[in-house]
């Protein structure tokens, strides 16, 4: 089954319904480290600590639609990180947009990732087993380079980004697992007779 997030576009137009100067970046890795943290936690919690002066009771019709358009992501991001087929993708601008935007973009990702870990609780990443908190270490640095590099957008920086977003991906769905591990009935053994 596929669950596809909305996409950069569609969350740039709610953002700018709510007057915001957060990015699409920020907003989808501020809701998976949260995620990540507490699986359970409600959009509310989510959208409080990212614009804090937009409410559903506040009768802005703008601001109801994209508020719609982030539970609607919400959503969606929490079945990505728990699908067993692995299907979750980072909200990062598309590929045809200049890899220094499209680098800054995994930046702003990966340090709103590390914010929404702390939201849900995740302050300290030394009780993670190893792998998962060699990965958290990872983006700690990723999220403090990511405007320090000059890209010229050759074919070998296209591959370098393209190896670090899918890494960034893979180590998302370990931290969640370590951090929520999957609840799934014991397969039954079969005997061949």
């Amino acid at each position: 089954m596929e669950h596809n997030i909305p996409d950069y576009i569609t969350i740039t137009a709610a953002l700018e319904k709510l007057d915001t100067e957060v990015t699409p970046s920020e907003v989808h890795g501020t809701l998976a480290g949260l995620l990540c943290a507490q699986t359970s936690a409600k959009s509310e919690i989510w959208q409080q600590n990212l614009w804090s002066h937009t409410s559903h009771d506040s009768g802005d019709l703008l601001a109801a639609e994209a508020l719609e358009v982030f539970n609607q992501l919400h959503d969606i991001t929490r079945l990505q990180l728990n699908d067993p087929n692995c299907e979750f993708q980072l909200l990062l601008p598309v590929d045809d947009d200049h890899i220094d935007n499209r680098v800054n973009a995994l930046g702003d990702w990966c340090q709103a990732y590390l914010v929404g870990l702390a939201l849900g609780g995740v302050k300290d990443f030394a009780p993670l087993p190893d792998n998962a908190r060699e990965v958290a270490n990872d983006l700690v640095e990723i999220a403090r380079a990511g405007s320090s590099y000059s890209l010229e957008g050759s074919e070998e920086d296209e591959n370098a980004y393209a190896e670090l977003v899918e890494y960034i991906r893979v180590g998302v769905l370990l931290i969640n697992e370590e951090l929520q591990p999957t609840k799934s009935s014991p397969q039954s053994e079969s005997t061949l007779h």
